[in-house]
């Protein structure tokens, strides 16, 4: 599972990390689900807060990794629409 993170260092950054179970960050979590497959990243922290400032952050990464930002659609189903 591919979770999000602030980059503490600087702002507007996101960091792509994966956890094991007992490693996961504290505090608030919320996804980002894909509308055909339902996969998609976790939000931690301050991007799961979901003010507008974390909305942009997760958005501009969103739409960096391929991810079609109506609907939302994952890359992996984006290349399957078009086929």
């Amino acid at each position: 599972m591919t979770w999000l993170l602030s980059a503490p260092a600087a702002a507007g950054a996101v960091l792509e990390r994966h956890f094991c179970r007992g490693c996961t960050p504290p505090g608030p979590v919320t996804d980002v689900t894909c509308m055909r497959c339902g996969d998609g990243p976790l939000l931690a922290c301050a991007l799961a807060v979901g003010d507008e400032a974390a909305t942009a952050v997760v958005q501009s990464w969103l739409a960096r990794t391929g991810w079609r930002m109506s609907g939302p659609v994952c890359p992996d189903c984006v290349g399957e629409l078009r086929r």
